[in-house]
């Protein structure tokens, strides 16, 4: 029986514990450590699924007490579909709960735990942050590791074509003190707001491998961001112990629901494409499971450096399992990403890598207006920062003496330099604008550059546009009064009047003639800006 839901306090938020038991006898003491340890135990909210054999697992009954807080959904063990069918009968037990954390049922906590995550996502440059990572390790009954910072990384391909993960560990003391962005998530541990849910709810038809990979790219897809916590949180009981069975070593036809999952997560993500079909017990539910429309799969692909159709991580098989991996600075994550969409031609446009904002048609009523606009302000040598592979500006040039192309990714400037290989005034040159202070001109050109960048790294670029010396800043800017974080490679109207940015209106607006769109060039005297303090 499900108690009916008790109402939260406006002050006191609740949360909804989601835990997926397979015959476990650990869970009540998981349950009674969650409870115990929390800051505001009465805020909690528990949905087990319990997939038991009644008669024989007494000792996998849930803690019994708080009865009015715990939901519980029974199920014998011989009808489970495995832990992600076990994981989405979970969530039909919520209530209107306010905040959703998942966990195993062979865990422990460490002390205000549910006021460690709430500060924590609450910290998140994102509105629609999810917290994820793989628990610290624990040996029963009380062996606790050190406290660590635990960063996912892709480890490599299966022989179904699953990607498998792996980590590293840190000193806590040595973990960010922001919150880092990430493209993997641990299903062990995942913490956001319950939208989340709503908007991507868990996949029933996967059966194990596959689960976090899948997940990870739907969050993305569907516009949700994935950060690593930077506090130690849980602990997880990773020692293989016989008294608690797995799924496949009571079903016979585990390896079945594993080859329809794998079948699955590849149609998803690209791999191999199957016709879908009401018959295919692989491909049930896809729409309703698959990726969202927020943000390109493609786009994933770039910013985590993993090529889905070919296998590869980085453009390599995959690190071995022992490998530690060199932290990339900023700048070079920043090009491992434009890197990978002018590569994959990631914006998905025929004419131009630049993508369908740089076609000559999109931009059509852009070029008189800003040519006019060079000649007014007496602009001989314009900067282009972040110039891709100059589809459009090519009417330009003839009005100026000098033009400067600058973009993060090699393969861009080494197109550009084919391309105008016959123009002495054409000059082009790898840089990222975030960290390279431009030459010295009569203007900086910077559009469709900026959005598709975190407000920290806009700001950082802006902050060089302004050590440059130049005379003027011709940017993309949206009339939207607001701007939000996205990550490296993402996209959003970005509005330099409004905070963080808050530069003055514009000395010049140049709209787009875009219909329903608000984008525009702005011009800014740029020796004439206070300086944007970092």
């Amino acid at each position: 029986m499900i108690p009916s839901p008790l109402t939260a306090s406006a002050d006191r938020p609740t949360i909804f514990v989601a835990i997926a038991s397979y015959r476990d006898p650990d869970l009540a003491a998981t349950m009674s450590d969650l409870f115990t340890k929390a800051d505001a135990p009465d805020r909690l909210r528990v949905g087990v699924c319990l997939q038991w054999v009644p008669e024989d697992d007494t000792d996998c009954a849930p803690w019994p007490d708080r009865p009015a807080q715990v939901r519980v959904l029974e199920v014998h063990a011989r009808d489970s579909q495995g832990a992600c069918w076990a994981r989405s009968r979970t969530q039909e037990l919520m209530a209107g709960e306010d905040y959703y954390f998942q966990i195993d049922s062979h865990m422990r906590f460490v002390p205000g735990w549910d006021s460690v995550l709430l500060a924590m996502l609450a910290a998140a440059p994102s509105p629609r942050a999810v917290l994820s990572t793989y628990p610290l390790s624990f040996e029963p009954p009380s062996t606790f590791s050190p406290p660590r910072y635990v960063r996912i990384h892709p480890k490599g391909f299966d022989t179904d074509g699953i990607l498998l993960q792996r980590s590293t560990g840190a000193a806590i003391e040595d973990a960010p003190k922001a919150l880092e962005p990430t493209c993997h998530l641990g299903a062990g541990l995942l913490f956001a707001a319950a939208a989340m849910v709503r908007d991507v709810p868990y996949d029933p038809y996967l059966y194990f491998q596959g689960e976090e990979i899948s997940l990870a790219v739907r969050l993305w897809s569907h516009g949700w961001d994935l950060f690593t916590p930077n506090q130690a949180v849980a602990y997880h009981d990773y020692t293989p112990r016989p008294s608690r069975p797995r799924h496949w070593e009571d079903q016979k036809d585990w390896a079945v629901l594993r080859q329809r999952a794998a079948k699955r997560v590849r149609h998803m993500l690209g791999m191999e494409q199957y016709p879908a079909s009401a018959e295919d017990p692989a491909l049930r539910d896809i729409d309703r499971y698959g990726l969202g429309r927020v943000r390109s799969l493609a786009s994933y692909e770039a910013a985590s450096g993993i090529d889905f159709r070919v296998r590869l991580i980085d453009g390599k098989p995959g690190l071995l399992p022992d490998r530690e991996p060199e932290q990339p600075t900023e700048s070079q994550k920043r090009q491992k990403v434009f890197s990978a969409i002018w590569a994959g031609n990631g914006w998905r446009c025929e004419e131009t890598r630049s993508g369908s904002g740089s076609t000559m048609a999109a931009t059509a009523t852009l070029r008189p207006r800003l040519r006019d606009a060079l000649r007014f302000l007496n602009v001989q040598v314009l900067a282009d920062a972040g110039c891709g592979d100059g589809n459009w500006i090519a009417d330009l040039l003839p009005d100026l003496r000098l033009y400067l192309g600058f973009d993060i990714a090699p393969e861009a400037v080494s197109h550009l330099m084919q391309r105008f290989a016959d123009q002495t005034a054409v000059f082009t040159r790898q840089a990222d604008i975030v960290s390279t202070v431009l030459p010295r001109c009569d203007a900086i050109l910077c559009r469709d550059v900026l959005t598709h960048l975190p407000v920290e790294a806009a700001l950082a670029a802006l902050r060089a546009f302004q050590r440059s010396g130049s005379r003027y800043l011709i940017a993309t800017h949206h009339t939207t009064e607001r701007n939000q974080w996205v990550t490296t490679g993402g996209w959003y109207p970005t509005d330099l009047c409004a905070a963080p940015f808050s530069l003055p209106e514009p000395t010049l607006l140049l709209p787009e003639g875009l219909t329903g769109s608000s984008k525009a060039l702005g011009v800014w005297p740029l020796q004439e800006l206070a300086p944007l303090k970092p």
